[in-house]
Parts: structure tokens; C-alpha cells; sequence
């Protein structure tokens, strides 16, 4: 689990499965490519500016219940795919 940082990106490269948190900036700029079953995005589907000095709104709409049911989610994909 990762906001869209380099540790996402490298997560992409290395073909390990991530959650991956978007705030202000879309994840169709800078997220895994379409289609990648190793990886989640959540997005609230909200812009705003990257360079804010607070935590953008969007990223904030994401909630834990969010994250953890894009874990069990990837969890249960990678599981499937490994078996």
C-alpha cells in the first residue's frame, strides 16, 4: 500500500502487486498501466493541486475501509493466480 510515489512506480516495474492511494492527480497520468491485474487504485475521482501544503480532499475521501478492501481484493487475485 503506497501513495503515488516512487515506491508505486517501482512496485509497477517489479511486477509486485500494490495498492495505489491517487489524490490530486489522476491516476490515468502516472498510475500502473490499464488492464494491470497487480495492482489497485484508488482514486476519488477528484483534482486538485500537487503541491498543496494540506492533504488534498480527494486522497482524504479514501478511507481505511477502502484500503483494506482493495487488499483483500488484491489479496485474493494474487492467491487465485499463484495456485
Amino acid at each position: 500500500v503506497c501513495g503515488d510515489t516512487g515506491v508505486a512506480h517501482l512496485a509497477t516495474a517489479l511486477s509486485t502487486p500494490s495498492v495505489v492511494l491517487f489524490g490530486p492527480t489522476p491516476p490515468a497520468r502516472w498510475g500502473p498501466p490499464p488492464g494491470e491485474s497487480r495492482h489497485v487504485v484508488l482514486w476519488s475521482g477528484r483534482t486538485g493541486d500537487p503541491f498543496a501544503t494540506r492533504p488534498d480532499p480527494g486522497l482524504l475521501a479514501i478511507t481505511p475501509a477502502d484500503v483494506l478492501a482493495a487488499i483483500t481484493t488484491l489479496s485474493a487475485a494474487t492467491e487465485r493466480s499463484t495456485s
